[in-house]
């Protein structure tokens, strides 16, 4: 993964204009492949990294927004150091001179039990400042060690800001005569040091700092850099630019060395050169055998005239012959400044940002796009990136002309050339060799499912973007459908239980049906019979009557039932009185039955009404039923009045209310109680064709005589 960090006013495209805002880092993955017409704008976007803690949010209380900031980083870790702050009092306060940002990714060194990646605040120690922008960097990922070289500061080695222009004494216009070193060796303690240069070593604005594998622990080699730049004045005007153009061009010409392992700096005449570079990129590959280790430097300006076309040539530093070879002349339309570079493979370099000339009120694009791919072997800009395609890095031919040897290596010019080595303790350190075996191989990069010919997706600005489905969805829609099913599982199991119950209710139903009803009751025994009383009873209440031989007892209000429609009184609430002197005969215990009734209670039968005149007429809303069968009485606790469960018949039909009858003596009124209707007063035909069809006062009987017809004696 390469990431940016800082710089990024050279993105002209309206998404990566608001990164610095939103306090992100750009990212790109090196397995996904693109070509020239790529939508390279969404791959950057892809994998962005916020600044805030935790990785997400605003990160401006955090990193606010640094101007030309810089990455030091290994494998494994990365710190923010440097840049210019955006000044925005109301969104946020500047961070403190001691303060700088980690970011972990992967753990080292000894077991870290509670460690987690993400950014986390990192306290300089005394004498390391934040308070430096515009330098260079380099980091040795195989020694775990970066610098920060040179830089600008304030007049004061105070607070800056990039957006300062009516205050002198509050921007970088001062070079930094420092070199901070980060050693990263132990993860969580980190060591930062901060020592001064030279009297001999410049300080500078935006030199390009390249690590290259020479001696025991690497040398750096400072190229380029300008004093008195531009963007250390007001609106774009050096601040100084007569002594920027007398001294500026030596850093092209006398490269500045520093020995790690020995801490000591050298200086060395260089043969040919460009002249005054400043933020152009610069990356180093070594040849096969090693003889040769060249150092690749690509676009920029001179740092004064920002109107004027750019470079887009590309230069190579032969080390340790030091001798400057151009390899591509490039065109004014191509180039920018600004950028960033890196090798994805050894024969390929990346080139990251940048900005074009200032030269109208707007800045224009670049051309083929925030990302440009050279192979370095041939010179030649590539049309496409693809992880699958890659070689051996093998020297171009114009250096093989310069130095000798072929690609592979072989040079022949191992000493610097005419004039030989300044120093000859710098000679020795290049005739130290480094081991290679502390160095890491990223490549090759297996390409991932995006093809060259596959472009992503435009992001859509802040507040209009489409964030596809959340993380959290599934879990949550795991949850949701887990009870949904549950809750359904419950739902048909209950339906189930209620439908056997009913269906086994109706199954003993059916069989106590096939059964007579007197046999039934007379099998399962006769309750007791309870005192006579008075009901008031509603049909328009009703309910179906328990025909279980158990009955409980009811208040005197309890309601009837019917087993088909439900039809009430035509006199509705009509009080009902009980006369006098009407009670039920005495009822004849232990008699049994006689076999005419048993025989007639199995048979089903059913006195039929037959005595009405033609001109009877029902004058009530009844509950009607094709057969009138039979009629129930029952005492006011919902118990028959006899010592016999109510009749079978009380199940096959409604109970009515009353019924008038004419005939020749006139109207009369009959009610199945033989309960007096404002008509007039009369007694059931039905218990009469009862008692004298049956002489015996049976149980039956007396369960056909209303309450309130007189005694037979």
């Amino acid at each position: 993964m390469v990431a940016q960090y800082g710089g990024l006013r050279g993105y002209k495209t309206e998404h990566l204009a608001q990164c610095p805002i939103k306090g992100i880092i750009l990212s790109y993955d090196l397995s996904k492949p693109f070509k020239r017409d790529t939508n390279v704008t969404g791959l950057l976007l892809d994998g962005t990294l916020s600044k805030a803690r935790g990785g997400k949010g605003n990160a401006n209380g955090d990193a606010p927004v640094y101007y030309d900031g810089a990455i030091l980083a290994n494998d494994a870790e990365f710190f923010l150091y440097g840049g210019a702050v955006f000044q925005d009092n109301e969104l946020y306060d500047p961070p403190p001179s001691y303060e700088t940002l980690k970011y972990e990714a992967y753990p080292y060194g000894p077991d870290k039990p509670l460690w987690k990646p993400g950014f986390s605040s990192r306290r300089l120690p005394d004498g390391v400042t934040r308070y430096v922008a515009y330098g260079g960097a380099a980091s040795a990922p195989s020694e775990n060690k970066a610098w920060y070289f040179s830089g600008l500061t304030a007049p004061s080695r105070g607070p800056f800001f990039w957006n300062a222009a009516a205050s002198p004494d509050v921007k970088a216009s001062v070079p930094s005569d420092t070199l901070i070193t980060l050693d990263m060796a132990s993860q969580l303690t980190e060591n930062w040091t901060n020592s001064t240069l030279p009297s001999h070593i410049r300080g500078r604005a935006n030199p390009e700092v390249v690590w290259v594998p020479v001696g025991e622990q690497g040398i750096l080699v400072v190229l380029g850099g300008a004093v008195y730049p531009e963007w250390a004045g007001d609106m774009h005007v050096s601040p100084n630019e007569t002594l920027s153009d007398e001294e500026s061009p030596v850093f092209m010409s006398t490269i500045d060395i520093y020995d790690v392992e020995n801490n000591t700096w050298y200086q060395q005449p260089t043969k040919g050169g460009p002249g005054t570079r400043t933020r152009g990129c610069a990356v180093v590959a070594p040849a096969a055998d090693r003889s040769s280790f060249n150092i690749y430097y690509y676009g920029g300006f001179d740092g004064i005239h920002s109107s004027k076309d750019f470079y887009d040539d590309v230069w190579v530093l032969s080390l340790p012959s030091f001798t400057w070879t151009k390899i591509s002349e490039g065109k004014a339309s191509h180039a920018r400044a600004g950028h960033k570079c890196f090798l994805p493979y050894s024969d390929q370099m990346m080139v990251v940002g940048g900005y074009t000339p200032l030269s109208g009120t707007t800045l224009t694009c670049l051309e083929d796009g925030p990302i440009a791919i050279l192979n370095i072997t041939s010179g030649e800009w590539m049309e496409q990136y693809d992880p699958a395609k890659y070689g051996a890095y093998g020297v171009h031919q114009k250096v093989q002309a310069t130095i000798g040897g072929n690609s592979a290596g072989h040079a022949t010019a191992t000493a610097p050339v005419p004039s030989g080595w300044a120093t000859p303790a710098l000679g020795n350190v290049f005739a130290t060799s480094y081991n290679f075996d502390k160095m890491k191989t990223n490549w090759p990069y297996k390409p991932s499912n995006t093809t060259s010919a596959e472009s992503p997706k435009q992001p859509t600005p802040s507040g209009q973007q489409h964030k596809g489905v959340p993380a959290w969805v599934a879990p949550v829609l795991g949850v949701v459908l887990g009870l949904v099913l549950l809750t359904g599982s419950l739902l048909a199991f209950c339906i189930w239980h209620r439908r056997m119950a009913s269906h086994e209710g109706s199954e003993t139903s059916s069989a106590r049906e096939a059964m007579p009803e007197r046999l039934y009751y007379w099998v399962k025994g006769h309750p007791q019979r309870q005192p006579t009383l008075t009901s008031t009873r509603s049909c328009g209440d009703s309910e179906e009557a328990d025909r279980s031989p158990t009955l409980k007892l009811a208040s005197p209000s309890e309601t009837c039932s019917s087993p088909t429609t439900t039809a009430c009184h035509e006199m509705e609430n009509t009080q009902l009185a009980e006369l006098e002197d009407t009670s039920s005969p005495v009822e004849l215990h232990d008699t049994g039955l006689s076999t005419a009734d048993v025989m007639r209670r199995s048979a089903g039968f059913t006195p039929l009404l037959t005595s009405f005149s033609s001109r009877a007429s029902l004058r009530s809303a009844v509950c009607e039923s094709p057969v009138i069968s039979s009629i129930s009485a029952s005492a006011s606790d919902g118990t028959p009045s006899t010592p016999l469960h109510p009749l079978r018949w009380t199940s096959k039909v409604s109970a009515f209310s009353s019924v008038s009858v004419e005939s020749g003596e006139g109207s009369n009124s009959w009610s199945p109680n033989g309960i007096v209707s404002p008509i007039g007063p009369t007694s059931s035909p039905i218990a009469e064709n009862v008692a004298e069809n049956d002489d015996d006062a049976d149980h039956d009987v007396a369960a056909r005589t209303s309450p309130l017809k007189k005694s037979h004696k």
